[in-house]
């Protein structure tokens, strides 16, 4: 009887180094496909993450597979931002610091995010989610008197596509272009604003 616990626990063992060790492969390919872009291989991933190339392939058959699983740890990590935002107490700081997590995360990937389109669906839960809690801050933030009252989640959403296409259009790494475009735009966006 006492012979049981020995067995189950050695079969959850490999499972948390498989775990571990998708994650330390997940964040030696962000840092490769950030520096490398499109033609960063297999090998140089695993070199990064300290794994052999075919722990990498147990996990992940192929690159398609390992960018599958990134686009969807972004949409996670976006959606993280978003309740983040939201659950700040000032609407204004949390759409401020929701907007530069926009813009770092797609600094991060400019140089592969050709490779992350289309990975998730139009009709992605997680992404619905995004969407909707972007609404509830923009509200929050008009509520609030931050924001024009007639701004609306679907202009911060457009905000949030401009911001990826900006840093998609521009060779700096700093993201002085990306943060003086959302400067400017949310100046334009809030309650204060001059009217013409």
């Amino acid at each position: 009887m006492r012979e049981r616990p020995g067995p189950s626990s050695s079969r959850r063992a490999p499972r948390r180094d498989a775990v571990r060790n998708d994650a330390v492969v997940l964040q030696a390919a962000r840092e490769v496909f950030a520096e490398q872009g499109p033609q960063a291989s297999m090998e140089s991933i695993a070199a990064r993450a300290g794994l052999g190339v075919g722990t990498i392939y147990r996990r992940f058959p192929g690159k398609d597979a390992l960018l599958d699983a990134i686009a969807r740890l972004f949409v996670d990590e976006l959606d993280e931002a978003s309740a983040a935002a939201l659950a700040d107490p000032d609407p204004a700081a949390g759409l401020e610091r929701f907007l530069d997590f926009v813009g770092a995360f797609n600094t991060e990937k400019r140089r592969y995010a050709s490779l992350l389109a289309g990975r998730i669906g139009p009709d992605d839960e997680v992404s619905r989610r995004t969407f909707e809690r972007i609404r509830q801050l923009t509200q929050k933030a008009v509520d609030a008197g931050h924001l024009a009252p007639d701004v609306t989640g679907d202009d911060i959403r457009a905000l949030v596509a401009a911001i990826h296409a900006v840093v998609a259009a521009t060779p700096d790494e700093d993201g002085s272009a990306w943060r003086r475009f959302v400067r400017i735009h949310l100046a334009g966006l809030r309650a204060d604003r001059t009217e013409g």
